[in-house]
């Protein structure tokens, strides 16, 4: 009698952790930014630093990118990070936006 029990437990179990992880992959979807958001636009913000506008951001290089900002909060090995000026929301290593700080400048 408890072992139908135990399973019934361990498949509710089961259930409910897929219905988490569903969940928190789909929180963390919403947490990056995206190119569309007016205040993103308006700091110039990119996925790729190689497809910055060179005529309008005249102060951008090539090395600058998000895995090397200090406000990029995540290992160079991150596809993805909070950036702690777009308010915690995740950008792409390779991205850009106009605030770029070089990691360890003053």
């Amino acid at each position: 009698m408890s072992q139908p029990s135990n399973r019934r437990v361990f498949m509710m179990q089961v259930a409910v952790g897929a219905g988490a992880l569903a969940a928190s992959h789909q929180a963390l979807a919403q947490d990056k930014l995206a190119v569309t958001d007016s205040y993103a636009k308006s700091m110039g913000f990119v996925l790729d630093t190689k497809t910055v506008d060179a005529k309008r951001w005249k102060k951008h290089t090539a090395e600058q990118q998000c895995s090397k900002c200090q406000l990029w909060d995540g290992k160079p090995t991150d596809a993805f990070a909070a950036c702690s000026f777009f308010g915690d929301q995740h950008t792409p290593a390779g991205g850009w936006c106009k605030n770029f700080k070089v990691k360890g400048a003053a």
